[in-house]
């Protein structure tokens, strides 16, 4: 406990300091860098971060380490299609903490679309006892601070889109616990979702905050112990059953959050126990790509890794593969090393 509260403060402490060097940064030549496709036959490209942990105390530290990141997005060469926020968008679900990412978010044309994903700390305001409380219940204030900031309606914690004639299902949990809770009416939702999306024949985009059960090196990511439950740090008891629905699938790419984690590639996931981006065999044998994003807000001070925030990935999909790229968006710069090109299959 001592060493995460260490590793928040001095996160927080970097966090002032990338807001004071970032300006500096594209005034010597970071702009030359700003987000451009890498090819230009690209189908649909998408910007995601998870994890941003809003305050509406310290608004300036925390907003600021935002404005820097929507700004990056803003100002691409080639506009975003989409940006995707899984979950963790606020520290604690309150009315001023969404406030505070509504105010952000309304100062830039970042994307055609906006995807919000709630994830477990977005669920603790003051009614989660009372979820559906239409007053200021947790999902009436997801739902309501979704259409203010995407413009989309939406009725549950979960839904889906079509970009560019590709999917995007975005999950979200039913309860305020950290493990996820996903009804059965969710469930045969996504089911549902997912047949559709697989007719396609296109690569299919799931956002949820929580990782599936014991990937990205869990649990040990999550508790940093060997012994700790199998499903501490991921979706939690309903994780198998989201996974046999996207094992159902080709060229399923899952994109979490929730474990901290900075950047890691497959060089150092002997050491870390942990990579980005892994890869679960489906049905048929072929792989479905797990991406997980580290956390905007706070830089992986105990697991080591790339440590610092700002981080996310830009997804870009083509008609033969799909390409992760990791950008830090507060300084507007790649992170080449990270990233990764997934052939599509069928």
């Amino acid at each position: 406990m001592f060493i995460k509260s260490m590793a928040k403060i001095v996160s927080l402490l970097l966090t002032v300091v990338m807001i004071l060097s970032s300006p500096l940064g594209l005034l010597t030549g970071a702009r030359e860098k700003r987000i451009a496709r890498a090819q230009e036959d690209c189908r649909v490209s998408f910007a995601a971060i998870s994890d941003i942990h809003l305050r509406d105390n310290f608004k300036l530290i925390f907003q600021g380490m935002l404005d820097l990141g929507l700004n990056d997005m803003a100002n691409a060469k080639d506009k975003l299609d989409v940006v995707a926020f899984v979950g963790d968008i606020t520290d604690h679900g309150y009315i001023g903490q969404w406030d505070v990412f509504a105010e952000a978010v309304s100062q830039y044309d970042i994307a055609n679309k906006t995807m919000v994903v709630v994830g477990n700390h977005d669920t603790w305001g003051p009614n989660r006892d009372e979820f559906d409380n239409p007053e200021d219940g947790v999902k009436p204030t997801f739902i309501r601070y979704n259409k203010e900031i995407s413009g989309r309606d939406i009725t549950e914690m979960y839904y889906s889109d079509i970009v560019n004639g590709y999917y995007f299902i975005a999950l979200g949990s039913e309860s305020d616990n950290v493990c996820a809770y996903l009804s059965d009416t969710q469930l045969e939702w996504f089911a549902g979702e997912m047949e559709k999306a697989g007719e396609t024949g296109l690569p299919i985009f799931v956002f949820m905050h929580q990782p599936i059960n014991q990937t990205h090196g869990l649990p040990y990511t999550w508790g940093l112990k060997k012994d700790d439950p199998l499903d501490e740090g991921g979706i939690g008891d309903q994780s198998a059953q989201v996974e046999a629905i996207l094992k159902q699938y080709d060229n399923v790419f899952y994109v979490s959050g929730h474990i901290h984690s900075g950047y890691k590639n497959a060089g150092n996931k002997i050491i870390a126990e942990y990579a980005s981006v892994e890869t679960l065999d489906n049905n048929n044998g072929n792989p479905i790509t797990l991406i997980n994003l580290p956390s905007y807000m706070y830089f992986d001070f105990i697991r080591g890794g790339h440590l610092v925030n700002g981080c996310g990935w830009v997804v870009e999909a083509y008609d033969n593969e799909v390409l992760i790229r990791a950008r830090n968006f507060a300084t507007g710069t790649w992170l080449t090393q990270y990233d990764q090109t997934i052939k599509l299959v069928g």
